[in-house]
């Protein structure tokens, strides 16, 4: 398998905040080849390991987050529908008309989120965005098949099949954050036969989209002594700000903030300029936003630096990028750890 075709995998998968089982059980299956030691912890958060040559308490983190949004059935009515709300990041603003997975201890069950058709809409409706209060699913059955098969508590998940575009660029579900994954992937892929150094912990982190979480489970464990998350941020479109976005197809983004080391983060910029591996540049006044925050205070704290993938329309089913940004990624992580390779065999 290549990058993209492990990207398109997963993006595929459901694996809502809560609910990353079926996901970590693939993602465990993809880093075994190539990891010595491969775990899924209670949280589902997949920890992939390249031990080090000789036994050393050095260790490189790298984090990605392989869950995703969703939504959260509170009812069903008398006629079947579901109620629902967001669990953890949906844009209402685009959550009429898609197409669901129901996920409940029956199975997995269709659905759409309703939508008035503009023919019955008020002049004023058009002036306003739903909420979800006032939404529903419609699963295709009658309120009593309805009420035993659904019932408060269950996951929804958005639909959506990854499809290429034109040149580099793919759209489709769960880019973000399972871009970052497939990245990852490819570094170790990269490094099957290199002997390293320094312990290479991969985490492939659970519900980061309802605070972090399952970062800080992982770097607690992994105890490293510094670390790289890796996320998307927003590319540029005409009715976004230029200044608070990265362009596609021009590498991924380094971010500068203060939670973030930098003197690791002048290094990866250098090892990018070194071997011509496109780099953007962002800065972040506060946590970031990203797993990066979860990660940097573990402990006694770790220097942690942030490389982020251009991403249009984050947040729904059409998440767009740049392949070649997601390659670029992997290069600069590879370069990085030859690097760090390097300097510290010649320090011996």
């Amino acid at each position: 398998m290549d990058m993209k075709e492990v990207l398109f995998e997963l993006s595929a998968l459901s694996g809502i905040s809560g609910m990353e089982d079926r996901l970590s059980q693939r993602v465990e299956e993809l880093f075994k080849p190539y990891a010595d030691k491969v775990e899924t912890d209670a949280l589902f958060n997949v920890i992939a390991t390249k031990s080090a040559e000789h036994p050393t308490e050095e260790t490189l983190l790298l984090d990605a987050h392989t869950d995703e949004i969703g939504l959260i059935v509170t009812g069903v009515t008398d006629e079947g529908f579901l109620r629902f709300d967001n669990l953890n990041g949906v844009d209402r603003r685009t959550i009429l008309a898609t197409e669901v997975t129901v996920h409940t201890e029956h199975g997995d069950y269709y659905g759409i989120v309703t939508t008035v058709p503009p023919h019955l809409m008020k002049p004023e409706d058009y002036e306003k965005t739903p909420t979800f209060d006032t939404l529903y699913i419609d699963v295709g059955f009658g309120p009593e098949k309805a009420k035993k098969l659904f019932s408060a508590g269950n996951f929804i998940t958005l639909r959506q099949t990854p499809t290429k575009l034109l040149g580099n660029v793919v759209s489709g579900k769960t880019f973000d954050d399972r871009s970052s994954v497939a990245a990852i992937w490819g570094l170790f892929k990269a490094l099957h036969d290199v002997k390293l150094p320094f312990n290479l912990v991969a985490q492939l982190s659970a519900q980061e989209e309802t605070g972090l979480r399952g970062a800080r489970v992982c770097a607690y464990r992994a105890k490293p002594t510094e670390a790289i998350a890796i996320d998307v941020t927003f590319a540029y479109l005409p009715d976004c700000p230029r200044e608070r976005t990265a362009l596609m197809g021009k590498g991924p983004a380094l971010t500068y903030a203060p939670i973030l080391d930098r003197t690791l983060t002048d290094r990866l910029r250098d090892v990018a300029k070194e071997n011509d591996i496109p780099l953007q540049f962002e800065v972040g006044s506060g946590t970031t936003g990203t797993n990066s925050y979860a990660i940097f205070s573990i402990g006694g704290g770790v220097k942690t630096a942030l490389i982020s993938i251009p991403l249009k329309y984050m947040h729904s089913v059409v998440e767009t990028l740049d392949f070649s940004d997601v390659k670029n990624t992997t290069r600069l992580l590879k370069e990085y750890v030859m690097y760090k390779k390097e300097a510290m065999e010649s320090a011996r």
